[in-house]
């Protein structure tokens, strides 16, 4: 599950997977997994197309739905679309 924490670590590198990989994961410092990390920025995308009105009805529903699948709480969701929103 994606958390608070994962969320920032996957904000501090600015979602830069190359960097992350080289300062967190070949040190084995990482808490958050490479499926994690894709799965963000796929999500991230996702809301930034939302925000834009670029997604189908039933796409939104998705990405809603994926949403609540995969972070532990709101909170961490309410975080990560701060973020989308920051980027867009």
């Amino acid at each position: 599950m994606i958390n608070i924490e994962k969320v920032k670590e996957f904000e501090e590198y600015r979602g830069f997977y190359d960097g992350f990989y080289i300062q967190k994961v070949k040190n084995k410092t990482n808490l958050t997994s490479d499926d994690e990390w894709h799965l963000m920025g796929q999500l991230l995308q996702d809301l930034q197309l939302l925000k834009k009105g670029l997604l189908s009805k039933e796409y939104s529903e998705c990405l809603e739905n994926s949403l609540k699948n995969n972070f532990a709480n709101q909170e961490s969701i309410d975080y990560f679309q701060d973020l989308a929103n920051k980027k867009s």
